[in-house]
């Protein structure tokens, strides 16, 4: 294969041919390396017990009371909003609770119209993993639309994902703001943001003044999905419930930025000492020595430094891991964060230089196994089932239209009987068949429906 085949298109040719790391490149890597896993080891641990997780938590704190008093300004409620500014951190989370009210908030399965056995290991240190919605990524903004929309909570149970009805003494809120379908998205998804950030440093009623927990918070973002791995046995669990556990030592997103501080800090000086060789030892321009991923060396230097980071906060984790004497303890020792960011600079340089490589031998070998394997007969029935999948996909595209505009009418439609029956501007006449209306839409039982002043003076008697 020609080899310019395989240089990216952002990067420079004359680079990606010459570019790669001396020994003092290495030699840097691994000493900014080591020095980030020090801080890791020493400054970072565990969630109970971190001390840079303390700074972080108190930053979060006080970013919580700040959005609070951020959003009661700008309030424009006349009803249900505090008189005064909340101030403390449990007025500021409460402030946010009831502002913000969502249907998926529930902490126990009793709240839910679940059957026995469902959620049954749900309680308030784990509600916030278990119910997608809690999760700040698109798959929790995903689930919060629906949720929303539809009126139920969706939660993963032993590795299943189930959708539950509120109970009505749970105080949930059955119905999203909105006249419109695109009012009410907007509405959803202010509402998702708000929630969240009554729940990222606990509940009012668990930081309360005079209270020494820091509460449970959200998760870091995907960390939901590994309640899809229900498998394996760790200690007498699986994967799934031991990742809830390490999940309610604090494993939260609060954690989670306190761990990505030594993977920045790292980055940050391998990044600046590069720079710094690049302009005063190899004499290049500043434009040339601003680091970017077009330098083969600089991305060598980011995967030993992080390589080596990770080696010293897994050799912690195990040292924790065989002195506590379970895996959770293991766990929460783990920088999940730089394996993470290891695991993404790993893949990314395997594409840059064996990406197009790896698509072209994919791309012959469906050839030969279509070529090898399949007789005329076969391969004109793959092509029409996969023409009748194009068909059946558009009129899945068109129903869905056509459902989106039902449901957006209709909810027109609620709304306008409601402004109608409760405007003061109409007589008692006009308000009552509107009131009627606003009934049968609703689905309300015809026998139940007050049509007249007879049948009213029939219900009383």
């Amino acid at each position: 294969m020609d080899e310019k085949q395989k240089v990216p298109v952002y990067a420079c040719a004359d680079d990606w041919s010459k570019a790669k790391c001396d020994k003092y490149d290495y030699m840097i890597a691994a000493f900014c390396g080591g020095v980030a896993g020090l801080v890791d080891v020493f400054f970072v641990g565990d969630p109970l017990t971190s001390l840079l997780g303390k700074h972080v938590d108190d930053i979060a704190d006080g970013f919580v009371k700040k959005a609070a008093q951020f959003f009661w300004k700008n309030d424009q409620r006349t009803t249900g909003k505090n008189k005064k500014m909340p101030q403390t951190l449990e007025q500021c989370i409460s402030y946010l609770e009831q502002a913000f009210p969502v249907n998926y908030d529930a902490r126990y399965a009793k709240d839910l119209v679940a059957e026995d056995g469902v959620l049954s290991g749900m309680r308030p240190l784990n509600h916030h993993l278990m119910s997608l919605a809690h999760s700040p990524d698109p798959i929790g903004l995903i689930f919060s639309i629906i949720d929303q929309l539809m009126g139920y909570a969706t939660f993963v149970d032993h590795g299943k994902l189930i959708h539950v009805l509120p109970k009505k003494t749970s105080g949930a809120v059955p119905y999203m703001q909105g006249s419109n379908l695109p009012s009410m998205l907007f509405c959803g998804f202010v509402n998702w943001i708000g929630h969240l950030l009554s729940d990222l440093a606990g509940s009012s009623s668990t930081r309360r003044a005079g209270m020494t927990g820091r509460g449970a918070g959200i998760p870091m973002p995907f960390y939901e999905l590994f309640l899809f791995c229900d498998f394996g046995d760790f200690d007498g669990k699986t994967f799934a419930e031991t990742m809830i556990s390490v999940f309610e030592q604090g494993y939260d997103l609060r954690f989670g930025v306190t761990m990505a501080i030594p993977v920045i800090m790292e980055e940050l000086m391998i990044k600046s000492i590069w720079m710094i060789r690049q302009k005063f030892i190899r004499k290049r321009s500043w434009k040339e020595s601003f680091p970017t991923s077009q330098h083969a060396d600089l991305r060598i230097m980011l995967i030993v430094g992080n390589s080596t980071l990770c080696l010293i906060d897994s050799a912690d984790a195990a040292v924790h891991g065989v002195a506590g004497g379970n895996v959770v303890s293991f766990i929460c020792h783990l920088n999940l964060v730089g394996w993470v960011r290891l695991i993404l600079l790993v893949l990314k340089e395997l594409k840059i230089r064996f990406g197009s490589v790896i698509s072209d031998a994919v791309v012959r070998f469906v050839d030969e196994v279509f070529t090898d394997m399949q007789t005329p007969a076969e391969k004109e029935r793959i092509q029409d089932f996969c023409r009748r999948l194009e068909i059946y996909d558009r009129h899945l595209t068109e129903l869905l239209a056509e459902f989106v505009v039902n449901v957006e009418k209709e909810y027109q439609e609620l709304y306008s009987e409601i402004n109608a029956t409760f405007d003061v501007t109409k007589n008692s006449l006009e308000q009552a068949s509107h009131s009627v209306r606003l009934a049968e839409i609703s689905g309300v039982e015809e026998d139940r429906i007050i049509r007249s002043r007879k049948d009213l003076d029939d219900l009383f008697g």
